[in-house]
C-alpha cells in the first residue's frame, strides 16, 4: 500500500495514527479539517500559521510553537497518506470493540 510507505517515509518520526507522539495523532484527520486545509497544512504549516487560520494557530500554540517541516506530497500521496490513516484508525476501533 502506498499510503504505508509513504506514511512511514514523511509522518511516522513525529505522528501515529491514535497516539500523539511529538505531533498530534493523525486519526481523524479529515473530521476534523478539509482535505484542502489538510494538504496546505502538509505542503507549508508555517504559511498557515502566518496567516492567522485560527485552526493552524491553535495546534502550532498547543505544541510548543514547533513548525512542523514542509512537505512536497502530491495531492494524490496526501490522500494516500490520509487513506492509510483511516484504514488504520478503523482497525484500532474494531480491535477496542473485539476487546470490550
Amino acid at each position: 500500500m502506498a499510503g504505508d510507505a509513504l506514511f512511514k517515509g514523511n509522518c511516522a518520526q513525529c505522528h501515529a495514527v491514535n497516539d500523539v507522539v511529538v505531533g498530534p495523532a493523525l486519526g481523524g484527520a479529515r473530521k476534523r479539517r478539509p482535505e484542502t486545509w489538510l494538504r496546505a497544512w502538509v505542503r507549508n504549516s508555517g504559511k498557515l500559521v502566518a496567516s492567522g487560520d485560527e485552526y493552524a494557530v491553535k495546534i502550532f500554540n498547543q505544541y510548543q510553537k514547533q513548525q512542523m517541516p514542509s512537505f512536497q506530497l502530491s495531492d494524490k500521496e496526501i490522500s494516500q497518506i490520509l487513506d492509510y490513516v483511516e484504514s488504520n484508525e478503523a482497525r484500532a476501533v474494531g480491535l477496542v470493540r473485539l476487546v470490550e
